[in-house]
């Protein structure tokens, strides 16, 4: 904030650098208020929560949005497979982890790939989800005696704090000691189920080795996490209530086709006495005087009644453009690209299509390095890691003293779909062969395993070879791709 000079007073006063800063007329009910990561958490975080969920269940594009980046984010699940460079450790490991990911519920429900999905749908939709190592006993069953559980946020109580000694206090049901996690503090039942009373003095203590934290935060310090929805929510709210009240609307003026009357009435024409109240007619002749109106059926009114007849419902001008924009401020506000968000693909072509989807998917695509891949991913395989070891089902050497050769994991989320097939696949196939790109590579981003990519392929090969000779072929026809008969050359080609 600089001094400038009054010419007429030559007294200097305050200017602002930046407008938006200003304190004038324009400014003066923006109320900004100087608040820290995790106060403004505390104060806002359980109802921003609450609030998302019940939009969920009950706004159409809200619960689309959480879905649509839900489903992007996960699609069929993720690939995990071990980089070891011990090839014993690594093969041991790979051939664990195919039977562990359908034992990892401990509810039965889902494997590894609905556990995922679950927890980032929490995350998306609650702000943060909370995965609890379960350590079982050798003789469970399990082929590796290890499950995890989802805790849904309300788990850990946001108003939990406490100092414990002077380097160790609860900050919003988190243990810390100094600057580390050490600790989480959760009910035992979900407080709000009703199922079980809890209350703070219900609360056991999990050590933070057993816990994955499923956040994003926004910003440095924060210990909780917001609903990506918050910007949002207020705007869906009112769009909501607008759009239902203006559906109301055109249902109830839409039994209504039109009006009847009369220049003139004289007393005979009214039902009721205007000084006593009671009717001039029965009820029966009242009813037998109603007529029921069918469709296509055009009314005659005795001498002297006019019809007017309603016009149908325009929506009013510029209707359908006020629906438009105010679906694409909540796109912008839940980072959906909007005809992904609404199904209203008109006005576009597969270039433009390309051009939001490939931003989208960059932004989708973070999320599964740095959220569902590093932190439920990688976390649950660690567990899964240090499992086998101290069970020794498998060797690894020094793991005590250097254990993350072992935890070296390939995590590949499931592959985008080509928006053009057969230029997309034109467009690897030279990206690999101009040394631009590697087959190693093309293959993770489609999720899969090369080396087992090349395994099956071979195999089906040679079964198909094996079955022409069977079948006294000599030299199979080429049917294109993996069955192009390998031919021979002639010595003078060689």
């Amino acid at each position: 904030m600089s001094l400038i000079i009054n010419p007429r007073t030559n007294a200097p006063f305050k200017a602002q650098a930046y407008e938006a800063a200003t304190r004038g007329p324009r400014a003066q009910n923006w109320h900004a208020p100087a608040v820290g990561p995790v106060r403004s958490i505390a104060d806002a975080g359980v109802t921003l929560r609450n609030r998302t969920r019940q939009g969920y269940r009950n706004s159409l594009l809200l619960r689309s949005g959480i879905n649509k980046n839900t489903t992007n984010e996960v699609g069929k699940g993720f690939t995990l497979i071990s980089q070891s460079l011990d090839d014993d450790f690594r093969e041991s490991v790979n051939k664990l982890w195919k039977i562990t990911v359908n034992q990892l519920d401990p509810w039965g429900d889902l494997n590894f790939g609905g556990l995922i999905k679950l927890g980032v749908l929490s995350r998306r939709m609650s702000g943060e989800v909370f995965v609890r190592r379960l350590h079982c006993r050798l003789d469970s069953g399990l082929t590796v005696p290890m499950q995890v559980e989802l805790l849904e946020s309300d788990f850990c109580p946001v108003e939990l704090n406490k100092k414990l000694a002077k380097n160790r206090r609860i900050i919003q049901g988190v243990e810390f000691y100094k600057r580390k996690k050490v600790a989480y503090w959760f009910y035992k039942y979900h407080p709000e189920d009703g199922i079980e009373n809890v209350s703070l003095r219900d609360l056991e203590r999990v050590p933070a080795r057993d816990v994955i934290h499923h956040y994003m935060p926004t910003r440095p310090g924060q210990v909780r996490a917001e609903p990506e929805t918050a910007a949002a929510l207020l705007k869906d709210r009112t769009f909501h209530e607008y759009d239902d009240q203006e559906l109301v609307r055109k249902k109830n003026r839409s039994t209504f086709t039109g009006f009847l009357s009369r220049e003139s009435n004289g007393d005979e024409d009214f039902e009721f006495d205007p000084l006593t109240g009671q009717p001039y007619y029965p009820d029966t002749e009242v009813a037998e005087s109603t007529t029921s109106v069918r469709a296509g059926m055009i009314l005659r009114g005795v001498p002297g009644e006019k019809l007017d007849l309603f016009n149908g419902d325009d929506t009013g001008q510029g209707y359908a453009d006020y629906m438009k924009w105010q679906s694409l401020l909540l796109s912008a506000g839940l980072e959906v690209p909007y005809p992904v968000l609404t199904g209203d693909w008109s006005g576009l072509n597969d270039r433009l299509v390309r051009a939001f989807l490939n931003e989208y998917r960059r932004g989708i695509s973070f999320d599964q390095e740095n959220l569902s891949g590093w932190q439920l991913c990688f976390g649950i395989w660690r567990w899964f890691i240090e499992t086998i070891v101290t069970t020794n089902q498998v060797s690894a050497p020094d793991f005590a003293t250097s254990p993350w050769p072992y935890y070296v994991v390939d995590i590949r989320p499931d592959a985008w779909r080509h928006l053009h097939p057969e230029q997309d696949i034109n467009a690897r196939n030279k990206a690999v062969s101009s040394n631009v790109s590697n087959i190693e590579r093309e293959s993770a981003e489609y999720g899969t395993d090369l080396e087992n990519n090349m395994r099956v392929n071979a195999k089906a090969l040679k079964r198909w070879l094996d079955m022409c000779k069977e079948q006294g072929i000599e030299s199979p026809p080429d049917l294109g791709g993996l069955f192009c008969a390998p031919s021979e050359k002639s010595e003078s080609e060689t």
